[in-house]
């Protein structure tokens, strides 16, 4: 199963917040779906592809899950606490 995510690049999001995003969605997709290969980069615009999804159960889990580690910001902490000092 592949996913890929595309990040809008027009909304400025920093490389290590995208990284950040994804190693928290690879940990979090893969515990659930543990064949799942995960891209995340940025694009033109926001997009989520899972070609690899047929059941419409697995694609509404697999929504979710997104929508919940957007929400839950609580993997940016590692991106702050490695920022470095002014």
């Amino acid at each position: 199963m592949h996913i890929e995510i595309m990040l809008d690049k027009n909304q400025k999001i920093s490389q290590p917040v995208i990284d950040a995003f994804d190693a928290e969605v690879n940990r979090r997709v893969t515990a659930i779906f543990p064949d799942a290969v995960i891209r995340v980069r940025q694009g033109s615009y926001t997009k989520i592809e899972m070609p690899g999804l047929k059941v419409d159960e697995d694609r509404r889990r697999l929504s979710d899950l997104l929508q919940n580690v957007w929400e839950d910001d609580s993997w940016l902490i590692e991106v702050t606490q490695r920022a470095p000092k002014a």
